[in-house]
C-alpha cells in the first residue's frame, strides 16, 4: 500500500500553532482599525504597534532564535492565501537585526516603498537578500540604494529587473563579501555599470552573477568578457546566453592563454569559435545548455572530462552519439530537446550508465535496437521525462524496466500500453522506489491499474488522471480508499469530477 501520513513532528506543531496565533491576532488588529476608521470607535485596547511589542516580548521572553524568528516569517510570507497587509504587518514585526535570510515574495506595488523602508530600517543582519517579486521604480531606487549600504554582511542579493549603473556603484562602495549577485533581466546596466562591478571589492568574491536576458543580448557580451577576465572565481554567469562569443572574444583578442572557473554555461547559437573557446577555456565546466548549436560541433564535447549535466535544444541525433560512446560514463544528468532525425535510446542505456536523470522533449522519434539491450541497463536512474516525443510501445518498455529499481519520477505524456501490457509491467517488475507517476494521456488504463500502483510501498503522487479511462464513481472510490487508509497519495487534478 502507498506510503501513510506521517504524524507532524513537535517541531512542525508548535511553528504551526505559533504562527497562525500570530497571524489571527494581526488579522483581528487589522480588523479592528478598519472598523474604527470607519465607523469612529474608540478601541485602544487593539491597537497595532500594542499588538506587535506584545507578540514580540512573548517571543523574546521564550527565548526565541534567529532562526525560529526566520521560519515563522517565510511561512507566513509565503503563505498564497493571506492578505497582503496582514503579511507585511508581520514583516514589520518579525524582521530584526538576528535574521539573516529573507525573501520578500510578491507583494502589490502599493506595499514596495514600505517593505523596502523596513528593510533599511531593520534589516543589517541580512545575509541573504531575495527581492524577486519586487519590482522598484526609479523614485525607490534611494531606498535601494540604503538597503545596498545598510547590509554589509550582504552573502547573496537577488535584485532581478531592477539593476542598472547605479545600483553596481552603490555595491562597488558598500558591499565587500558577495558570493552571489543576481541582476539578471531587463535592465539598464552599460559597460560602465561592468566596470564598477570589476573594480569593487566583491571582484574578489563573487563565484557566481546572473546577468542579462534568457536567450537576448541585451548586455553585449564584450562586456561579459571584462567580467570574465577581473572576476577571477566565476563560477556562473547564471541565465546569460552567449558566454561562448565572450570566451571566443577574449582568446581572439586579449589573452590567447586565458582559462577560468566557469562550472555551468548557456550558449546560443554557437559556433565552431565557440565551442573551440568554451572548451579550452572552461576545464573544470561541468553543467552545458546548448540552444541551437552549428552542425558537426558536438563531438567537441569530448574534451570536456568533467561534464555532468547537459542540456542541449535543436541538434541532429546524429552527433551525439559518438558523445555517449566517448564520455557518456560521465553523465548524471540529460535533457534533449527538438532532437532531429531518429535516436536510438539504447546508446544511453549502453554508454551511459550513471544517468541520475533523463528528459526527452519534443523529439522526432524516439527507437531501440532491441537486439543490443539483453543486459544492459540504467543503475541509477531516478527521474525519466518523456514528453511530445513520439516512440514506439516497446520502446517505452525497454526505457521503463530498465531502471525499475531506481527510479522516483515518471512522468510520460502519451502511454501506448493496453492494461493488461501494462498490468504485466508493474507485477514483473520491482518498482518500489517509484515516488511520483504522471501520465498525461492514458485512455487504456481504468480502476485495475490503479490498483496495481497502489501497492507501491513509496508512490505519493499521480497525474493527470483526467487522461484516464476512470469514471466520477472511480474517482469517488479511490478518494475513499486514500482516506480511509490514512495515505499520503495525491491525485491530479484534485477537483476531477468534483
Amino acid at each position: 500500500m502507498s506510503k501513510k501520513n506521517k504524524v507532524a513532528n513537535l517541531n512542525e506543531m508548535s511553528l504551526l500553532k505559533l504562527a497562525n496565533s500570530i497571524i489571527s491576532a494581526v488579522s483581528y488588529s487589522i480588523t479592528a482599525e478598519t472598523i474604527e476608521q470607519n465607523t469612529f470607535l474608540n478601541v485602544h485596547d487593539l491597537d497595532m504597534s500594542l499588538v506587535m511589542v506584545e507578540i514580540n516580548s512573548y517571543l523574546e521572553a521564550n527565548g526565541a532564535t534567529h532562526t525560529i524568528y526566520e521560519e515563522l516569517l517565510q511561512s507566513i510570507l509565503s503563505s498564497d492565501n493571506l492578505q497582503a497587509s496582514v503579511r507585511f504587518v508581520c514583516l514589520q514585526m518579525l524582521l530584526n537585526h538576528n535574521i539573516k535570510s529573507l525573501t520578500t515574495e510578491i507583494f502589490p506595488y502599493p506595499y514596495y516603498e514600505k517593505i523596502l523602508q523596513v528593510i533599511v530600517m531593520q534589516g543589517s543582519g541580512i545575509r541573504y537578500l531575495n527581492l524577486k517579486g519586487i519590482w522598484i521604480k526609479e523614485e525607490m531606487m534611494s531606498l535601494m540604494f540604503n538597503i545596498i549600504k545598510n547590509l554589509p554582511y550582504l552573502i547573496k542579493l537577488v535584485i532581478p529587473y531592477i539593476a542598472n549603473d547605479d545600483v553596481l556603484h552603490h555595491i562597488m562602495k558598500y558591499q565587500r563579501n558577495l558570493l552571489y549577485l543576481d541582476i539578471s533581466g531587463e535592465t539598464d546596466i552599460t559597460d560602465i555599470g561592468i566596470d564598477y562591478l570589476c573594480t569593487s571589492s566583491v571582484s574578489k568574491t563573487l563565484t557566481c552573477v546572473d546577468i542579462g536576458m534568457l536567450g537576448e543580448e541585451n548586455i553585449d557580451h564584450v562586456d561579459i568578457a571584462s567580467l570574465l577576465l577581473n572576476i577571477s572565481n566565476l563560477t556562473s554567469l547564471g541565465c546569460y546566453s552567449f558566454v561562448g562569443r565572450s570566451l571566443h572574444h577574449i582568446l581572439d583578442t586579449i589573452n590567447p592563454s586565458f582559462m577560468c572557473k566557469l562550472q555551468y554555461i548557456h550558449d546560443t547559437n554557437t559556433t565552431a569559435h565557440s565551442m573551440r573557446a568554451i572548451c579550452k577555456t572552461c576545464p573544470q565546466l561541468r553543467h552545458f545548455y546548448l540552444d541551437s548549436p552549428d552542425a558537426n560541433i558536438l563531438n567537441l564535447l569530448t574534451t570536456l572530462r568533467k561534464l555532468e549535466r547537459l542540456k542541449i535544444y535543436r541538434f541532429n541525433c546524429d552527433e551525439i552519439v559518438p558523445v555517449f560512446k566517448t564520455i557518456g560514463s560521465q553523465f548524471q544528468h540529460l535533457t534533449f530537446m527538438k532532437g532531429r532525425g531518429i535516436m536510438d535510446v539504447i546508446h544511453l542505456i549502453k554508454y551511459c550508465p550513471n544517468l541520475i536523470d533523463l528528459d526527452f522533449y519534443m523529439m522526432d522519434e524516439l527507437t531501440i535496437n532491441v537486439t543490443y539491450a539483453e543486459g544492459e541497463n540504467f543503475g541509477s536512474l531516478q527521474t525519466m521525462e518523456v514528453l511530445n516525443s513520439p516512440m514506439s510501445a516497446i520502446t517505452l518498455r525497454h526505457l521503463i524496466c530498465n531502471c525499475h529499481q531506481t527510479i522516483r519520477r515518471l512522468a510520460v505524456d502519451n502511454m501506448p500500453f493496453t492494461e493488461i501490457e501494462m498490468a504485466s509491467i508493474l507485477l514483473e517488475y520491482n518498482f518500489n522506489k517509484l515516488e511520483d507517476i504522471w501520465f498525461t494521456s492514458a485512455p487504456n488504463f481504468t480502476m485495475v491499474t490503479m490498483e496495481l500502483l497502489l501497492q507501491l510501498p513509496e508512490l505519493m503522487s499521480i497525474g493527470q488522471l483526467s487522461g484516464w479511462r476512470l469514471t466520477p464513481d472511480d474517482i469517488i472510490l479511490l478518494k475513499g480508499i486514500l482516506r480511509s487508509g490514512n495515505s499520503c497519495l495525491t491525485i491530479s487534478p484534485a477537483n476531477l469530477f468534483s
